[in-house]
This record gives C-alpha cells, sequence and structure tokens, in this order.
C-alpha cells in the first residue's frame, strides 16, 4: 500500500501523531522500498514518491530511500539509503531507535 501525500498533508498528518514514520523513495527506485515497516507497532507509517512532493521536500532528500520518524510533529531522526541506494539498518534495529524516543517523553 502506497499513500502518496502532499507537504501540506504531510505536516498536519505527522502533528496530529505522538510518531509516525516517511518512508521517502523515487518511483524508479521503488524495487529497493524497506521492507517491514508495517510490523512496527505504535507507530504510523507513510510511503511517499520524492518526485510527488513539494519543492522544499524534494530538495531536503538527498539519498533514497530515506525514512524520516516524527514526534509530535517534529523530525526526530533521519535515516538515509547512501550509495547502496537502500537502508541497512534492520528492523530491530529501527524499533529499538523508535522505543528510544518513545521513553524520553516518558521520563
Amino acid at each position: 500500500m502506497r499513500i502518496f501525500i502532499l507537504a501540506l498533508l504531510l505536516s498536519t498528518f505527522s502533528y496530529g501523531q505522538e510518531m509516525s514514520i516517511v518512508h521517502f523513495n523515487y518511483e524508479w527506485n521503488s524495487g529497493r522500498t524497506y521492507k517491514g515497516l508495517d510490523r512496527l507497532k505504535g507507530i504510523k507509517v507513510q510511503y511517499a514518491y520524492v518526485e510527488q512532493q513539494s519543492d522544499a521536500i524534494r530538495k531536503s532528500i538527498k539519498s533514497v530511500p530515506t525514512i524520516v520518524i516524527y514526534k509530535d510533529g517534529k523530525p526526530i531522526e533521519v535515516i538515509e539509503g547512501g550509495l547502496k541506494m537502500k537502508i541497512d539498518m534492520t528492523i530491530d534495529e529501527l524499533k529499538a531507535l523508535i522505543d528510544k524516543h518513545k521513553k524520553r517523553k516518558q521520563t
């Protein structure tokens, strides 16, 4: 399932959630979409193609795929694919990163 969003929708959606993830990629690189995000619990996940975003978002994405983790509407982590155009972080490492940020609010 892919959800195509505009920058305004992205910021509105992310602001309304405690924690959310947006997975950015280009259509031509969709074969390297990060797998397993749907297994994350307690966090809303969205997928977006860079070429369908505003100029500001397109200019901010330097590498694909890129995963941006938002907390209370603000980006708190950016994970980029780098030269291999894929994210090497495991789903368990990503979950641990999310859990670390969830705990910060509780303390």
